[in-house]
């Protein structure tokens, strides 16, 4: 006191004392029974010694105390609506003020009251519950607008859902409270299978994104009657929508997501294997391991190449991008460009030993003059002829040109 004294907050003492005093004698009593035993009531004696002294205590601070059975009639409505069934406490969510029985909740869970504990599941079904009443919702307003090609209003939505408007939005509100409970109670699933992707291009708030996503898709789909845990049942729609956004935007160039699930079933093949076999396996025995056919493993194979820069340099001390040191297979090398030449002139020199009709005739076949192929139907059209005709003309070429001799001459042309 001489110090609070010397720093000249004893008035401000004083004062913090006086509230404390008048807050502990403000306490409601009004809940506790009045029957007890024998020895209950020998404490309750003494208690009641001390309640006249604070009852004196009170006298000398001059403050009248005035008890209310408002709170009182509060708590006991309050326990009643925690006790019934899911259907009724959703229809008295409805009909009463919605802020209202959000403090409610919010007080419940503040307090921790053991009837949360016993009502539990039935509020975890009712938040599923109003989550696919409000999918449902939300499907019909999309619905709508795309028969409409509009933004579909209130009462247009409260029409084609077949309610009242009023009722409408309190299902819209109690339904998206409800889904925002479900996201914040499976935040700590969803983070903890986020780590299993980490490092693979996607940051982490991306995939607790996807993963809140898969969260909502598991609630629609999600039912009690299998005998299933909900965690247990949802933990598969997370795992699916972070898989699916990391196959989607890992890479530089997009994979499908079904063969970005076979290269990840390659991968652990090889690392099983690998370890079990102590030798690197081919591709039998990957497909034997996975079920996967060859050919789906080699194409699998081609996309497990990394994809980087060509204007990325090669080195730290070379100043050279890959860029300029690729080639372009585009420009053909001028040993290739004299070859064409030279097939396209002895080719000419092959069709002339055929008659005029079937020289024309595949010329227009394979588009030797003009680089388009016609079709057996416009050739025909434009020899006038029909389309069975040309087909005979063309067999018939084509067999005069296939002789053993013109072959060989021309055979060192297949590698152009």
């Amino acid at each position: 006191m001489q110090q609070l004294g010397r720093l000249g907050a004893i008035n401000l003492f004083n004062t913090c004392l006086s509230r404390t005093v008048q807050n502990s004698n403000l306490l409601d009593l009004s809940d506790i029974p009045t029957d007890y035993t024998e020895h209950e009531k020998k404490s309750k004696t003494d208690e009641h010694a001390e309640d006249e002294m604070k009852g004196k205590t009170d006298d000398c601070i001059g403050k009248v105390v005035v008890r209310s059975r408002k709170k009182r009639e509060e708590n006991q409505e309050e326990k009643k609506h925690w006790k019934m069934p899911v259907k009724l406490l959703f229809c008295y969510c409805l009909q009463k003020s919605f802020s209202n029985v959000l403090d409610s909740l919010m007080f419940h869970l503040q307090k921790g009251h053991q009837v949360l504990e016993v009502e539990g599941l039935r509020f975890l079904g009712m938040r599923l519950k109003c989550q696919q009443v409000v999918a449902n919702l939300e499907r019909i307003r999309r619905t709508l607008e795309e028969e409409t090609g509009r933004v579909a209003t209130i009462s247009c939505w409260a029409e084609a859902a077949g309610l009242d408007e009023k009722v409408l939005q309190q299902n819209l509100h109690f339904g998206w409270y409800c889904r925002d409970e479900i996201i914040r109670s499976t935040r700590s699933l969803v983070l903890y299978l986020a780590r299993n992707y980490r490092g693979l291009g996607i940051a982490l708030e991306d995939l607790i994104q996807a993963g809140n996503l898969g969260v909502l898709q598991g609630a629609e789909r999600f039912d009690h009657t299998r005998g299933y845990r909900f965690s247990t049942y949802v933990q598969y729609w997370i795992r699916k929508s972070m898989s699916r956004m990391v196959a989607q935007h890992a890479r530089g160039i997009q994979i499908p997501y079904t063969l970005c699930s076979a290269i990840n079933q390659i991968q652990k093949a090889k690392t099983a294997l690998n370890s079990g076999h102590k030798k690197y396996p081919d591709d039998d025995e990957i497909a034997k391991h996975t079920g996967l056919s060859l050919a789906k493993i080699r194409s699998a194979s081609k996309c497990l190449r990394v994809v980087g820069s060509i204007d990325q340099k090669m080195g730290h001390c070379i100043n050279i991008k890959y860029m300029e040191v690729t080639p372009d297979m585009s420009v053909k090398s001028p040993e290739e460009t004299v070859m064409r030449q030279h097939m396209i002139k002895d080719i000419r020199d092959l069709l002339r030993g055929l008659d005029s009709r079937e020289r024309q005739a595949l010329f227009l076949r394979f588009g030797l003059q003009d680089n388009q192929p016609k079709s057996l139907e416009e050739s025909g059209r434009l020899l006038c002829v029909t389309k069975e005709w040309m087909r005979k003309i063309e067999k018939k070429a084509l067999t005069k040109l296939r002789d053993e001799d013109i072959c060989r001459n021309l055979s060192h042309y297949l590698d152009l």
